[in-house]
């Protein structure tokens, strides 16, 4: 086997390391490293502040029949001890959806989609209620942070992890 180096590591011979190389070789066929592994990792750990609510996301998947939209919809929660965030995802074409969400409790927040195209933040209303209207799909994360205004300054309350829309 040979080490970061180039060179062989002791106690392993010619053998040992056709045995290794054939083991990895399976394992490349059988269980390949996900393409898009780094990408999600790099977008996950972007934010700026590790000071912040990871929320536990719920899939509401029997709801969906039922949402507007229909088969091409989706509604997940998200919660936390602080916070709770509900989404229903619509789908709008090959290309978009539409995201309608809510807040609980209540309360005058930045809600931010980030995507691989860059933010989207809407203010929740008195009602804990937000839409955004056009997001592009892939690899996304909602943001919650206060509702001021001046959102550079605003922090972050919660995150939710990445999900594919």
């Amino acid at each position: 086997m040979n080490g970061a180096d180039g060179e062989s590591v002791a106690g392993f011979t010619a053998e040992d390391q056709r045995l290794i190389d054939d083991m990895a070789d399976v394992y490349r066929r059988i269980d390949p490293v996900p393409a898009t592994l780094v990408e999600r990792l790099q977008f996950a750990l972007a934010l700026e502040s590790p000071e912040f609510e990871i929320l536990r996301p719920h899939e509401d998947s029997g709801l969906a029949a039922g949402v507007r939209g229909g088969e091409d919809s989706r509604t997940i929660t998200f919660d936390s001890e602080i916070l709770t965030i509900m989404i229903s995802v619509s789908a709008r074409d090959e290309h978009a959806v539409r995201v309608d969400g809510w807040l609980a409790p209540p309360g005058d927040h930045l809600v931010e989609l980030r995507t691989s195209d860059g933010p989207h933040t809407v203010r929740a209303d008195d009602q804990g209620r937000f839409v955004l209207d056009v997001v592009p799909r892939g690899l996304t994360q909602l943001v919650v942070r206060q509702g001021l205004d001046d959102p550079a300054r605003a922090a972050i309350l919660a995150v939710t992890p990445s999900l594919i829309l």
